[in-house]
């Protein structure tokens, strides 16, 4: 085979060896029955079982989930029934995304980076290297151990759009708008659009970029009648794909803690208060340091992360020597759940760092100096941009204006995670860079390129080992850590642990340092070699592919190795305890539990067994969240106290919880730690006196005065012409007949009608109301629930959630992702054709 077929056909081993390296890395789970124990699918396990469940038992699409914080939308398991983009996803997991999810994950960022560099004619055997060890960032491989999967299924398909650019402004239009509309809508379909978000920063500035060397080249009239309008319809194609998954989660958003805030700022919270979306504090809690990010370049350089193991022989482990001897001081620090939060940096907890492999960012150095103006310009701009998103509330001025002006801005947090999208950039020019050394060959200005860049890359490595030493490497929890760990009150023992714990960060980050230097002179040797042609051009690309992946790989094997796995079993990772088995005895359809033995707002095991008033999300609703802050806190202490001093409490003690018809508390596991509230108002009642108020924070005040079981409160500046008139007789009621998450049936029969009560969540996009079959208007009452005026005599009501947003949106997603599989068919089908052709 000619060396051209060689790369034209280097797919046929590259995806192998792909695999290969996935399984090696992943071997437990492909063959000892292990995988990664993920706390976020564990949480997701939790949260969504309620819906899975549904979803078997109705075939629709759950849409809403009655087991978390009372009822919320569900947007995480709903899925668009015959979507044709789901071969989509699966061809790009290979088909082996359920059984395999995890590895399949790594391999599909190496593919995804892979492509996106083929598209940009990189040298197919640097593209696999430099592929590779991207997708073994530590930053990748912490997230995937902490299950955040959507996550580096966004990044690789970013990989994929960045490609498809290239090949629309090389006037491939065919192939790039069929891989452009693909990538688009698998993007997308990831779900996670905070990723989303700043990889359309990049894709701006390199399409601006592009822009401007098409005027200077006097191309613009092409770049503007052709490429522009043929790169938006394929994007707005594959887009359109996923309209029911954007639409509703923007519907969402908007009722969202991302949406717009209804009640005043509490006390002392003014400052940090913004009118929609996160607060700051909040949203800018997890911002990298700036000097945090030449962990690029050595790990080690602000500690690894919060939970990491000491060495054996380090000032630490010669400090606890000292006061506990030898022996014993080798036993703790050889236990390996002996771990301390080595990282010092500025975020409140991390897995660990963000590691693209010291090679990777010299070859990225390099290309700074070898690429064209063209080329080097958005790499640069696109690395810049993602840099100043993950400094976050450390470039106040910048990351602050945006928060306040750019729409969608205010609705994430964790904005360190957008270096994880700039090490794209750098991976396609780390692998631009180095191509062209390889493949144009040795001269004068490779040669200069070649010394400033390693110049530099070193010159930076060596302040940063001499900068080790004169940091602040200190945390602010470090004196409390030996308090709690070895219950040390002598505050000079404590100075004398905190002194060897800095000794121990500022000893690890050197070696490291050191470390990064050795790799990197190691590659600087194997380039000045095939310079000296003592190494051919083959020889050269293995040495460097093993010297960059080898050392990426030994740095997150420290993160996720053979330890971070555990035998798989058929069961669930929740367990039924007796408390569970004793509610779960109740066979009334609807009901809500309330776990006092944990935190209620951050834990998903209560929502697996049964329908929560808390759970586990970060998008709760906003009303739902103002009414934990402001009610619901308040009351679970007050419920707390009775139970545990015997009393006997009113309705109006706990309304928020009584309206929400909390019927159980869990006090403990066992089965008599079940506290049966009497006080619990069922699924729906009659009052007969509703309260008028003109806002909502009036709403919420007078919501701790009334008795909720015949007292109700509506905002008549939000509904003026609502009728809430009431009429309550002995005798009326209101039985739930029918429950799913999706369609609820009640009866209802009194003698003069009057306004009803529904323990149900008011969330108005998509809920309809019917007495008899004719629709009635939803009020929100008790600022959280569902009211409508019910006429005097027997009726049947129901309500029904089918939004627009996924029936319309649901049908034209339908129908581009049918258009989408048909271009990429069409494009994919003209290749084999010419090819064969040929």
């Amino acid at each position: 085979m000619s060396k051209g077929n060689l790369k034209k056909y280097s797919w046929l081993l590259v995806i192998p060896v792909f695999f290969i390296l996935t399984v090696i890395y992943f071997s437990p789970e492909f063959f000892d029955n292990k995988s990664l124990q993920q706390s976020d699918l564990v949480h997701f396990e939790g949260m969504s079982h309620a819906s899975q469940v549904e979803a078997e038992k109705t075939g629709e699409s759950p849409l809403w989930n009655s087991a978390m914080f009372s009822g919320m939308p569900e947007l995480l398991t709903s899925s668009l029934k015959g979507d044709p983009t789901h071969f989509l996803y699966s061809l790009s997991m290979l088909f082996m995304y359920d059984s395999f999810e995890t590895p399949m994950t790594v391999m599909l960022l190496m593919l995804g980076v892979w492509i996106g560099l083929m598209c940009f004619r990189v040298n197919p055997w640097v593209a696999a290297f430099i592929a590779a060890a991207f997708s073994l960032n530590t930053f990748y491989i912490t997230s995937l151990e902490a299950g955040h999967v959507t996550k580096l299924w966004a990044i690789g398909y970013g990989g994929l759009i960045l490609g498809s650019m290239r090949l629309i402004f090389d006037r491939k239009f065919l192939l790039g708008g069929a891989l452009m509309a693909s990538s688009v809508a698998l993007e997308l379909r990831a779900g996670h659009y905070q990723i989303t978000y700043y990889l359309c920063f990049v894709v701006l500035i390199y399409g601006l970029s592009e822009l401007y060397f098409a005027f200077k080249n006097g191309e613009l009239n092409t770049f503007l009648m052709k490429v522009v309008p043929i790169g938006i319809l394929a994007a707005s194609l594959g887009a359109s794909t996923q309209l029911w998954r954007v639409w509703t989660t923007q519907e969402y958003a908007t009722y969202s803690i991302r949406g717009q805030k209804e009640l005043s700022a509490l006390p002392g919270q003014e400052n940090n208060h913004t009118e929609e979306g996160l607060d700051k504090d909040y949203a800018f809690s997890w911002s990298e340091g700036k000097m945090e990010s030449l962990t690029l370049l050595a790990p080690n350089f602000f500690g690894g992360s919060s939970q990491e193991r000491v060495s054996e022989d380090g000032p630490l482990a010669k400090q606890l020597e000292k006061v506990a001897g030898r022996q014993q001081a080798k036993n703790i620090v050889q236990n390996p759940n002996f771990k301390l939060p080595l990282y010092f940096g500025e975020q409140p907890y991390t897995g660990g760092p963000i590691y693209q492999g010291v090679l990777i960012s010299f070859f990225f150095i390099l290309g700074l100096f070898v690429l064209d103006a063209r080329q080097r310009s958005w790499l640069i701009g696109g690395t810049l941009i993602t840099l100043m998103f993950a400094w976050g509330k450390h470039l106040q001025w910048f990351n602050y204006t945006l928060f306040d002006i750019l729409p969608g801005m205010n609705k994430f947090r964790t904005p360190a995670m957008a270096l994880g999208v700039g090490c794209i950039v750098m991976a396609l020019g780390a692998a631009l860079g180095l191509s062209k050394v390889i493949e144009e060959g040795w001269n004068e200005k490779t040669q200069k390129a070649f010394l400033k860049a390693g110049g530099t890359t070193l010159g930076l490595l060596i302040l940063m080992w001499i900068g080790a030493g004169m940091m602040d490497v200190s945390g602010p929890r470090d004196a409390a850590i030996f308090q709690q760990m070895f219950g040390l009150n002598d505050q000079n023992m404590i100075r004398q642990f905190t002194n060897a714990l800095d000794e121990e960060r500022i000893s690890l980050m050197r070696a490291d340092v050191m470390r990064s230097i050795f790799f990197l002179l190691a590659g600087l040797g194997a380039i000045f070699a095939f310079s000296k042609k003592k190494l051919s051009t083959s020889l050269v690309i293995v040495v460097l592919g093993v010297l960059t992946l080898g050392d990426v790989w030994v740095v997150a094997k420290r993160y996720v190795n053979e330890a971070s796995f555990q035998k798989k079993t058929n069961k669930t990772f929740h367990a039924a305890n007796a408390a569970d088995k004793e509610i779960l005895k109740d066979k009334d359809p609807n009901y809500r539990v309330l776990n006092l033995t944990t935190n209620s707002f951050n834990e998903s095991t209560t929502s697996y067994f049964h329908k929560s008033i808390g759970g586990y999300s970060a998008i709760k609703l906003r009303r739902y969240q103002d009414l934990i802050e402001r009610a619901i806190s308040r009351e679970m202490q007050v419920l707390a106290n009775g139970i545990q001093k015997g009393d006997t409490l009113s309705v109006k003690a706990t309304p928020a919880l009584n309206m929400l018809n909390m019927k159980y508390a869990i006090l403990g596991p066992s089965a008599q730690a079940v506290f049966r509230n009497p006080n619990a108002l069922g699924n729906a009642w009659f009052v007969d006196k509703v309260i008028k108020v003109n806002s909502a924070d009036e709403e919420m005040e007078t919501l701790s005065t009334i008795n909720p079981s015949f007292q109700a409160i509506v905002d008549v500046n939000k509904y003026p012409n609502a009728n809430i008139a009431t009429s309550y007789n002995e005798g009326d009621n209101i039985k739930l007949t029918s429950f799913n998450q999706r369609r609820l049936k009640y009866t209802a029969e009194s003698k003069n009608g009057g306004f009803a009560v529904f323990s149900e969540v008011w969330y108005p996009a998509g809920w309809v109301a019917k007495i008899d079959g004719e629709p009635v208007d939803i009020v929100c009452t008790n600022y959280i629930l569902r009211g409508i005026h019910i006429p005097a005599g027997k009726h049947e009501i129901t309500f029904d959630f089918d939004p627009n947003s996924f029936v319309v949106g649901g049908l034209i997603s339908k129908i581009a992702s049918y258009i989408t599989l048909l271009l990429l068919f069409a494009a994919v089908g003209l290749i084999v054709y010419n090819e064969t052709k040929k």
